[in-house]
Formats: structure tokens, sequence, C-alpha cells
């Protein structure tokens, strides 16, 4: 539909269902830069300059989502979202190459705590940035409605392919493909029968028997929440934070380690996204008094097409992966019924986060802000291992910054690193919900119990539980 902004016509398109849920996060934040995702991209190289604007620039160019302006409608309310044309930019640069890596990583962060203007601004910042230790390339902040970190990974592989296509002749990427195509995709799935189809699911688990809260420090805030409102009965849990106040703290696993898991993906021929979220159920269920009944908020991309994959944009939606388990059940049969749990849910993955809540909360009587996770999580095979194969050699790496506010209470992403391939496991938490500690004690025992069910996948959970 065409709408007259700032004088001038533009062709806008409803909010999807994904961008709500960030619309709706900064409505319930007192601040905006808790919406923003801070990240780099670097090569152990020499800069150059020009090139790496020009590359800049024609990645700008072909990504439709870094041009997205969101506006509000003064009259009605309602909000929109268009495509800005293209305009060359010119990108500042900061040289921190004599710099500790600490310092330089403050200001990185500080930089990412900057909110955007989300109804009429730009949605992305770009800088190019010298770093320590010879690495050269760009600092970049974006909306998360605009972006997630699928699209990030996108976007960064599509500048550093063009901007070694213009330096070393390397091939020049194939372009991406159209955000606003994928937006209207989205927006045919509305009322279509394939959402019927999936509302029809959503309502056949929300006829299941109540499931419980399991916290990742153990069962103690639910029984402080069960005597705060005397309901002994109570099986929702809440993890409230005022203000958003958040960090992340990153683990590197080693590659040896990584290529065990890989291998044992490979063997049994199952997703690596259920062998660790079948490490993380097991410690809830040891924490929580070996409680059977987990649930672990999965989130997921909605990029299995080509149009998708490439389009940038945000395409998270994130539903509870509920397993009940009896503690005979054996490693295989434990990570095969997360499997399972896992591709109903990539089937239905379609339907509107918001709107199962909606429907959640009355069904079993949760209060605004309740749950039944204490854990998100989401895996990212796609990441930039193929451009450092491509790179023959030269040093790359990549890195997540805070903004100091978190959406979520506790969020779990395993990325695999783009020079070695290896693990990284990023902890997003709220700080008034864990600690540095409990973070700690949790990717400890996530790990010893990943190792111990893969290196004995025919024990059961209570044997793996009494391992650990």
């Amino acid at each position: 539909m065409e709408k007259i902004i700032g004088g001038i016509k533009r062709e806008c398109y409803p909010l999807t269902s994904a961008q709500k849920v960030h619309i709706l996060t900064l409505d319930y934040s007192p601040t905006h830069e808790i919406v923003n995702i801070g990240s780099g991209a670097y090569l152990q190289m020499k800069l150059n300059l020009a090139a790496l604007r020009e590359a800049l620039n024609r990645a700008v160019e072909r990504c439709e989502s870094m041009r997205m302006r969101i506006w509000k409608d003064p009259e009605s309310g309602e909000v929109f979202q268009y495509i800005d044309p293209y305009q060359n930019e010119y990108f500042e640069y900061y040289d921190f190459s004599e710099w500790e890596e600490s310092r330089v990583e403050e200001v990185l962060n500080k930089w990412t705590s900057q909110p955007f203007d989300t109804y009429g601004g730009k949605l992305a910042r770009i800088v190019i940035v010298s770093m320590p230790n010879g690495y050269n390339g760009y600092y970049f902040n974006v909306h998360h409605a605009c972006m997630d970190s699928g699209s990030v990974i996108a976007f960064s592989r599509d500048v550093m392919e063009i901007y070694c296509a213009l330096l070393y002749g390397m091939p020049y990427p194939k372009p991406m493909t159209s955000y606003i195509e994928s937006v209207k995709k989205d927006l045919e799935y509305e009322g279509s029968k394939k959402q019927k189809k999936d509302e029809e699911f959503w309502n056949k688990v929300l006829e299941m028997p109540e499931p419980i809260y399991t916290d990742f420090t153990g069962p103690g805030r639910l029984i402080q929440l069960r005597k705060k409102n005397n309901n002994p009965e109570q099986r929702w849990g809440l993890l409230p934070s005022a203000n958003g106040d958040g960090s992340t703290i990153t683990y590197e696993l080693d590659v040896d380690s990584t290529k065990k898991i890989m291998d044992f993906s490979a063997q049994y021929q199952l997703p690596v996204s259920a062998i660790i979220l079948h490490a993380i159920r097991t410690v809830l269920s040891k924490f929580n008094d070996e409680e059977t009944d987990i649930t672990i908020r999965d989130f997921v991309s909605r990029r299995s097409t080509l149009l998708h994959k490439k389009c940038g944009g945000v395409r998270m939606h994130c539903y509870p992966l509920r397993t009940i388990m009896p503690l005979d059940t054996t490693v295989l049969d434990s990570i095969r019924m997360i499997k399972k749990a896992q591709d109903e849910i990539f089937i239905h993955a379609d339907y509107g986060t918001l709107e199962y809540v909606r429907k959640m909360r009355p069904r079993y009587g949760v209060a605004p802000g309740g749950c039944y996770h204490s854990v998100n999580f989401t895996y990212q095979p796609g990441t930039l291992g193929g451009l450092g194969e491509a790179l023959n050699g030269i040093g790359f790496k990549s890195r997540w910054y805070s903004s100091g506010k978190q959406p979520q209470p506790m969020y779990i992403t395993a990325m695999h690193r783009p020079g070695d391939g290896g693990l990284n496991f990023f902890f997003g938490y709220q700080t008034e919900c864990a600690t540095p500690e409990e973070i700690e004690f949790l990717y400890y025992f996530t790990g010893r119990v990943l190792f111990r069910s893969i290196e004995n996948p025919d024990k059961t959970i209570k044997e793996i539980i009494d391992m650990t």
C-alpha cells in the first residue's frame, strides 16, 4: 500500500510476526538499545580503506533489509515498513590497532548501547576499524527488527566476498535475494490453509496437561513463587527484570571437542542442535530434582529456501520445545525424541510467536511475564566458515558485542567460529536473573553431560546424571 511519508510516496508493508516480537519488546522496555545487535568482522591483512568502503556500499545496495525503515502512522498508530532507496555512504574509520583488546571491546560495547530511532531513522550503523594484532574490518550495529543473527552472518559474508573480489579477483558473490519478496510471502500466510493447519497443531499442543517451570539454578525460584502466591501447586515460573540490564559471556570449545560432537552427529545422523539440547535438557533435569518434564524455548530461523537464506531481515520465531522423558530413556532415544519434537516445530514454525503466547496464558492461567522455560536456545550452523577456506589461510574472526541490555533472561547461542570451525557458546543474560558464576556452572555441567552422553550413547539419562 502507498503512504505519504515526509512528503514522499512510499510503498509500505505491514510488519511481519517476527518483527512484531521486537516492537513489543520495545513497548515494555524503558530503553531502546535492548534490540541492538552489535558485531564485527575482521581480516588479518592490511586494510585497503577504499576497497572496503566500496564493498560495504555494494553490500548495502544489494541488501534491501539494510535500507528498511519503520514508520508509525500518526493518525491510526499503525506501524509499517518500507525500503529506502540506496544512497552511497561514507563510512567512518577508527584506528584501534595500538589499543589493548579489552579497551577496544569496551568502546564497541558502548557503541552497541546507542539506541536507534525506531520509527523513521536508519536502523543500522557501520564503522570501519583497525583492530589489534593486524586485524582490520568493520563494526556493525543493527536493529533486531531489521536483521537477526542469520542475516548479520549473510551480510558479513557478502561484504567480505565483495572486498576480496575487488582486491584479489576472487569470484564476485551471487546477488542477495529480495527482502520485500520474503515479506510478501509472510503476509500471504495470514489467513491461509497453512496457517489454519499450524494453528490446529499448536492448539493440540495446548491440550496437553500444564508443563512445569525448570530453572537453570534449580527449584528455588519456583518454590519462592509458590510461597509468594500461596499456591503450592503453581507450575509456571517468572524471571523478572525491571530494566533489562544484561551482559554476555562467551565460551570457546576447542576444535577436537567440537569434532567429537560433529562426528557423533554424522555417525548417528542426528542434528547438532538436538545433541546440544539433550545436554541442556539433562542439566535442567539434574538441577531440578530429576524432573522428567522439561521445556526449553527453541528459536527457529525459518530459512529453508534460497529466498529466505539470503534475503536479510528477521525471520526468527520461537516456541516451547517440551519433552517428557522417563529417567530410563537412553541418550540416543533422548536425542531422537528431541529431534522429533524439533521436526514438528519446524513444520509449523510459521505460526506467530505472539499468537501462541496469547493462547497459552489463559489456557494455563499464567500471569504476564510467566513462562515454563528458563533457557532460550538457538544453533547457528550457517556461519562464515566457508569464507575462511576461500581466503586461502588469511586470518578471519568475528565478534558479537553487548548493548548492556538483554531481551531474554537467558539465551544460549551455539555458533561455529569462522576460522577453525570450533563451537562458541554465547550466553546472553539479564543480570537480575543470573550471575557470571551461575552461567559458568551451567556451562560446565552442560559440557560434562554433553561429552558423557556422546561417549555413552546407550546409557540412560539417570546414569548420565549420576556420572556428572
